[in-house]
């Protein structure tokens, strides 16, 4: 092929590719203003959905995005909402931590989501993620699976999935 012809399918490729970042899906939520949209675009279009990596983009924005993340987590029907919620206690904010503490004392939330907020509480202020953990451990099944784990100080809870 010759270099007119890459150059025409990258030009739409492109174009395409623009489209969909002015056009977010359902659950999608572009919070915290224009300089974020390529990390909503990338959290929410990964290239590889490889599980463990979906919240690599987040976590990689930093303290930033945090206001962003907080905001767009408050919505429940957000797309890939578990990561987001994980992705705010591997960035270490202490700002997260009342987003967070919300989730979890909210009942009508469901379960997993309750225990993820646990979870990232546990790794941004180990000693506010124990005192929390002794409250819920009487908790539906996953809160309270968390909860066991923080009060034991399982590894994994504040192992990211992220490549350094």
């Amino acid at each position: 092929m010759n270099w007119a012809f890459h150059v025409f399918l990258i030009a739409l490729l492109c174009s395409g590719c623009a489209s969909r970042a002015i056009t977010p899906q359902p659950g999608e939520y572009f919070t915290g203003g224009k300089q974020f949209e390529p990390v909503w675009l990338e959290f929410y279009r990964p290239a590889l959905e490889h599980e463990p990596e979906l919240d690599d983009p987040l976590i990689e924005a930093g303290a930033a995005m945090v206001p962003a993340i907080c905001e767009a987590i408050t919505h429940e029907d957000m797309k890939y909402r578990g990561y987001a919620i994980g992705a705010l206690g591997f960035i270490g904010d202490q700002r997260a931590v009342a987003s967070l503490v919300s989730i979890l004392k909210d009942s009508s939330e469901i379960g997993y989501f309750r225990g993820d907020a646990l979870q990232a509480i546990y790794v941004i202020d180990a000693a506010e993620g124990i005192r929390l953990a002794r409250e819920y451990t009487g908790s539906d099944e996953y809160v309270s699976s968390i909860a066991a784990a923080v009060l034991r100080g399982a590894s994994w809870l504040t192992e990211p999935s992220i490549e350094e």
